[in-house]
């Protein structure tokens, strides 16, 4: 289960437009990649296979082994489609809806909420794209939501809603994930993440599917939402490794609490022998620029330190500058983390 020649610590990077080519997939993999992830809230099937073809390129050459991950979107609540950007300015209102409107309408949103708007109540708060933009309900209209915009920004399409009083239906596997499971099984990817795991159904719905067909494959839960957190222990009885979605988890609990769950996780999955992986905004500087802030240098350095068995990377190799040199440096940090018990400091 451990990820290199000398290192404890793995690094997942999360593969997109950034790190699609042969090249830049081989120079990963000489840097310390030791697991790609595929996401699939985005991108075809077609899309998906090449990249999967690429990696096993990659490592039939370079004789490497790096394995793959399949991250299924699970029940996701997402922006619709728009041509342009959306400037939502603080104290202004809005209106959100499941309906086809004119999409240069800039006081609409559309999202894919495909049950009754009443079921998000008045007073709810709407996060989308992981808290950078918040929302508050103050009424309806005509089948819509009527919003103040509490946090400014500049909205692009298909992001991400959080809306943290809402309870998710019973079943959050959806149709995609479904057809998406069968493209995982066919191609035999070595992991498989659910996400927005709640209890241990959900994730036994994976394991039910994917073991029979495809054994050595290892089943993950990623923990997005109180629910998860509050069920951790069963639902890390019932898979085979934790990821702690921090992106999520600080939106739909307070910002705060995330560091002491982060620990708590790692140390449950510890104790049984699970493998744990941290993940969201580890080097999100370094999507822009060459180097990281000292911050997120230590935020990795502890959760090595706190006893994490993957890091991992994810707008940073997808669509970031630098994938190869944030590769570089996670690979850096976790060298002199894990032996730091050498030196006499």
């Amino acid at each position: 289960m451990k990820k290199s020649l000398n290192r404890d610590t793995g690094v997942i990077c999360t593969l997109g437009p950034a790190s699609s080519t042969d090249e830049t997939i081989r120079k990963m993999a000489l840097s310390g990649m030791s697991v790609a992830r595929l996401n699939f809230s985005h991108g075809t099937h077609v899309q998906h296979k090449k990249i999967l073809d690429t990696i096993r390129r990659v490592n039939k050459n370079l004789n490497s082994k790096i394995a793959i991950l399949q991250d299924l979107e699970g029940y996701r609540i997402r922006i619709g489609f728009f041509p342009t950007p959306k400037v939502l300015k603080k104290g202004s209102k809005v209106f959100m809806g499941s309906t086809v409107k004119n999409p240069d309408d800039q006081s609409y949103i559309p999202f894919d909420f495909d049950e009754n708007i009443t079921r998000i109540k008045i007073g709810s708060d709407i996060f989308i794209d992981d808290g950078n933009i918040h929302l508050k309900v103050v009424g309806y209209k005509d089948k819509m939501l009527v919003l103040e915009v509490v946090y400014q920004g500049l909205l692009k399409q298909r992001k991400g809603v959080n809306i943290p009083n809402l309870a998710l239906r019973n079943d959050i596997m959806t149709s995609k994930d479904r057809l998406d499971l069968q493209f995982g099984i066919k191609h035999k990817f070595d992991y498989i993440a659910q996400s927005f795991v709640r209890n241990r159904v959900d994730i036994e719905r994976v394991v039910d599917i994917v073991r029979p067909k495809l054994p050595e494959c290892k089943i993950v839960a990623k923990i997005e939402n109180k629910e998860g957190v509050d069920n951790i222990d069963s639902i890390i009885e019932a898979c085979d490794g934790i990821m702690i979605a921090r992106g999520d988890l600080g939106v739909t609990l307070p910002i705060y609490e995330i560091p002491i769950i982060q620990k708590y996780i790692i140390r449950r999955c510890n104790r049984k022998k699970k493998f744990v992986v941290t993940a969201t905004q580890m080097l999100e500087s370094m999507m822009e620029n060459t180097r990281p802030n000292r911050a997120e240098v230590s935020d990795i350095a502890n959760a090595i330190l706190d006893g994490t068995d993957f890091v991992m990377l994810s707008g940073e190799t997808a669509v970031g500058k630098y994938p190869v040199k944030s590769i570089q440096t996670m690979v850096q940090v976790i060298d002199f983390t894990e032996g730091y018990e050498k030196l006499k400091i």
